[in-house]
């Protein structure tokens, strides 16, 4: 269900907005992130991902948004962590409270990236490549958290 947007804007007002955020790797072992056209942390490289809707579930809402936002399709997808998220915003704008679950996405060579509106670029890079790169807490902590259990489950 899509929320009006002039009751959207009431609601983070009021609320934490429940949101996936997705890690894309390839078989390559190369990472997505997504460079932001909106905001909050527009400009900022992100992973692809989104609110929830109302009566989807969050698997459901993390598959629709890698194809929206990217035109893939994930071919294994499993849940990382939860986290609470508050982004400062421009001006004196209200900062924005997300509860955000982060999933990790398998997907193949991928040619066919399709950007939606959300997205202004994108990049694979390894790992280690994004983790040097001035990222945002956020996602070098999401980053993190993915090497580390990738790293335990050797």
């Amino acid at each position: 269900m899509i929320i009006p947007e002039k009751m959207y804007s009431q609601i983070v007002l009021l609320m934490p907005i429940p949101c996936v955020d997705i890690i894309v790797e390839d078989s390559r072992g190369k990472i997505l992130l997504i460079r932001r056209a909106d905001e909050p942390a527009k400009g900022q490289w992100w992973f692809p991902g989104g609110r929830v809707h109302y009566l989807e579930m969050r698997r459901q809402a993390a598959i629709r948004k890698l194809r929206e936002e990217c035109g893939l399709e994930a071919c294994h997808l499993a849940d990382v962590a939860t986290y609470d998220i508050i982004l400062e915003m421009p001006g004196n704008i209200a900062p924005r409270h997300g509860i955000t679950t982060v999933f990790h996405a398998k997907v193949g060579m991928q040619n066919d990236l399709s950007l939606d509106v959300h997205g202004s670029a994108a990049e694979w890079r390894l790992p280690a490549e994004w983790l040097s790169a001035g990222l945002h807490f956020f996602v070098r902590q999401g980053l993190s958290v993915l090497l580390k259990d990738q790293d335990e489950a050797q």
